[in-house]
């Protein structure tokens, strides 16, 4: 029966008839959560959104316009989203918070509302002496001046609680949390609630970084959206505003650190090239008074002039090999494993200077990512060993280069041999001036050559270009604000609707009685003889000669349609009438449905074969002693015996069922009971069965002998909806034969249709 209801469409029809029947559940429903929902919105402080956007300018932050490790082939996510996770670090949000004093929170009662407050807290709070839980909690303290003193409540969790009546608040107050001192920062109106919460740090920076939204503008993008949602755009915006500023403070830092070894390399280089070109100064001025030389130098300025430019040469390649030498033992010195590389210090191998360039924007970028990751991070490991394997490039790249230099340095010092070759001829004295005058040369150049440098560099160090450029400012987001009322009251007119269609789905779905005439009809496999509604009076006799009530009316319409499943060849009927369960009425429908017999003027027997629990005695005020089971039990007793009037009506005549026996099926199958019938048959026109039910006991089964047709009653609301089922296998197994159904207790506007037209109410 159910899979047969599962595979049915939904019945619409049936679903909006239990929806009207508990429409004033919907009504409760809807003003019940429009009260809640309206209560929540007058006591909730708004919400509204403050968000702003920025570009990045990233060849500016890595000082490289190539991604390196996109040359090297490896495919990495993109650099926007790393400077993301940056921007929405804890480390930045919690200088940010520094920087603006984020860490307490006030608030003041307004109504129904807590409002927050921004710069003008009411009070603020120095803990003296907090218990080791207050150190790692957040709490609230709540103020009431009156003009007894200030009432302070403390607030830690669920169960830490304390209030405290104070006349003085400078002084140490006790309170759950510890010893705190409250200091007021303007007059209090009295009557009037305050409060301040306080939190340590960490969570306060957890707090803002949930509320706090970082996104890309699209895919690729190097505009990053943010947005801060809180009650107080005022403090969002100088927080977005603080934000973007200490993200660019902190990019610049990490941009700037290149130029800063750079510049103490060159520092320290220039340093020591001063002090040996001061003593090749000295070294050609006590020369000159030492051989009393006055114009040696309008004598050997052919020979200088000649041999100048292998000495440029020569001074630019030794330069060159001392800068490559410093840049190997800074790299091969593992206490310097996670420096930048100098690289802006002019060294003139463009492979070399691109490849520390490369290495030096991915260990900026992995710094960055430091801040936010673990060492464990993989993408951390995987730039260790990115860093690692460039470094050993970038190593054997310094071998070859300094090769090279080697090379270049040879071949011009071979040119200068000749040079020297000419000058033998000159003076000793000359030959020898010319000597101390190239070397004062070759550190002269080196050290303006340096000089230069380290101009450039104080140029690059001293440039403030902001990584993050504001593309829009923050702003106050007007149409953000939550909750709207219009948006509350939808909501709660969708929870009134739906909480009680839900509880009306459960209790459909748990509801396993008949609850339905029409589906009753649609699923019973046998005929239906009719509905009957509930008998308000309560009376067990429901129809009266000459009287048109509802039930009565009913009655008469069983009786009609009874006439129709009766067999035309079949003259006086048993008719038996029995039930799934107990409680169904069938006692009544019988009662009922032989009094209607008989008043139509039939002579009519109503026999009481319930034998286990007979109540058709007591419906008609008779003795329920003797009478049938003692017919069935003692051959000497006869028919006469057991016949007594019904007293409702002269054509109907009762057989009480009698003492209940110990053995009711037995006494069912004797002849006793065949030859009652037969006698029944001889003197009445309709012969009912008040039988007991087929669910519990097989004594109606062992009656389908004597019996023409089989009336089942079910009950609307009561009965199980798996005894239609049961009856459906009785019919299919032909276990009772021309079984018919009546449905009993029906509501009055369930029965039919047209019913209650020119009759009178039962």
């Amino acid at each position: 029966m159910e899979n047969q209801r599962n595979n049915e469409e939904i019945d619409v029809r049936k679903i909006v008839r239990i929806a009207l029947d508990h429409w004033w559940w919907f009504v409760i429903g809807v003003v019940l959560f429009l009260c809640l929902g309206l209560l929540r919105y007058f006591s909730t402080t708004e919400t509204w959104i403050t968000d702003a956007s920025v570009v990045l300018r990233l060849q500016e932050m890595t000082g490289n316009k190539l991604d390196p490790m996109a040359l090297m082939g490896i495919t990495t996510k993109s650099e926007t989203e790393d400077e993301v996770a940056v921007m929405s670090s804890r480390g930045l949000i919690g200088q940010t918070m520094e920087s603006l004093n984020l860490w307490e929170t006030s608030y003041v009662k307004d109504g129904l509302k807590w409002r927050e407050e921004y710069r003008t807290h009411a009070f603020s709070i120095e803990p003296l002496e907090l218990t080791r839980k207050a150190k790692y909690n957040t709490f609230l303290v709540t103020i009431k001046p009156s003009s007894k003193g200030y009432r302070v409540k403390v607030k830690m969790g669920k169960w830490h609680r304390s209030s405290t009546r104070v006349e003085n608040l400078d002084e140490p107050i006790k309170t759950t949390v510890g010893t705190i001192r409250i200091h007021v920062n303007r007059p209090l109106s009295p009557d009037t609630l305050y409060r301040a919460q306080r939190m340590i740090h960490e969570a306060n920076v957890l707090e803002y970084g949930r509320r706090l939204k970082v996104a890309t503008h699209k895919k690729d993008s190097k505009i990053i959206k943010l947005a801060i949602t809180s009650t107080l755009p005022q403090r969002d915006k100088a927080f977005l505003y603080k934000l973007i500023e200490q993200y660019n403070m902190n990019a610049i830092v990490d941009k700037n650190m290149i130029a800063s070894n750079t510049a103490t390399f060159i520092n320290e280089r220039m340093a020591a090239i001063e002090s040996e070109l001061l003593d090749a100064e000295k070294t050609v001025a006590n020369y000159k008074k030492d051989n009393s030389l006055a114009d040696v130098e309008t004598q050997a300025r052919l020979m200088l002039e000649t041999g100048s430019a292998q000495q440029k040469a020569i001074a630019s390649v030794e330069t060159q090999l001392s800068l490559v030498d410093y840049i190997d033992e800074f790299l091969r010195d593992e206490s310097r494993r996670n420096d930048l590389i100098p690289s802006n210090i002019g060294i003139s191998d463009e492979g070399l200077s691109t490849s520390m360039s490369e290495y030096n924007a991915i260990m900026l970028q992995k710094m960055r990512i430091q801040r936010t990751a673990t060492e464990s991070n993989p993408v951390i490991e995987q730039m260790d060993m990115q860093l690692a394997s460039m470094r050993q490039n970038i190593i054997a790249t310094v071998g070859s280069v300094r090769a090279s230099l080697n090379i270049q340095l040879q071949n011009l010092q071979a040119r200068d041999d000749q040079f020297n070759k000419k000058v033998k001829g000159a003076p000793e004295q000359e030959r020898e001036y010319v000597r101390v005058m190239r070397d004062q040369k070759i550190k002269e150049q080196l050290y303006l050559f340096l000089y230069e440098k380290r101009e450039e560099n104080a140029l690059m160090l001293a440039a403030t270009s902001m990584p993050a450029k504001i593309l829009d400012a923050p702003q106050q987001n007007l149409e953000s604000r939550n909750p709207k009322l219009r948006n509350v009251i939808i909501l709660c007119i969708f929870f009134g609707l739906l909480i009680p269609a839900g509880l009306l789905y459960l209790l459909i779905l748990f509801n396993n009685k008949i609850d339905d005439p029409k589906e009753f009809e649609k699923y019973i496999k046998a005929p239906l003889l009719g509905q009957l509604v509930e008998n308000s009076r309560k009376a067990h006799i429901a129809i009266h000669e000459g009287e048109s009530t509802v039930s009565a009316e009913l009655f008469r319409q069983i009786r009609t349609n009874l006439r129709y499943v009766i067999p035309s060849d079949v003259k006086s009927p048993v008719i038996l009438v029995t039930s799934c369960i107990n409680g169904d009425g069938k006692s009544y429908v019988a009662g009922n449905t032989a009094l209607s017999l008989a008043i139509l003027g039939k002579k009519v027997a109503l026999v009481g074969l319930d034998i286990r629990k007979p109540m058709l005695a007591a419906y008609f005020g008779l003795s329920n002693k003797g009478h049938l089971t003692d017919y069935l039990a003692d051959p000497d007793v006869s028919i006469d015996d057991i016949v007594v009037p019904s007293g409702e009506h002269p054509n109907l005549d009762i057989i009480p069922c009698g003492t209940i026996p110990p053995n009711p099926a037995e006494l069912l199958q004797t002849e006793r009971v065949d030859e009652l019938f037969a006698e029944l048959r001889k003197r009445y026109d309709y012969i009912l069965v008040d039988t007991a039910p087929v669910a519990l006991v097989s004594d109606t089964y062992l009656l389908d002998r004597v019996a023409d047709v089989t009336i089942f009653v079910c009950r609307y609301k009561y009965t199980p909806s798996e005894m239609i089922e049961y009856i459906n296998n009785v019919i299919d197994q032909n276990r009772m034969h021309n079984v018919t159904c009546v449905l009993n207790g029906v509501k009055g506007l369930r029965a039919g249709y047209g019913y209650g037209y020119g009759v009178q109410k039962s």
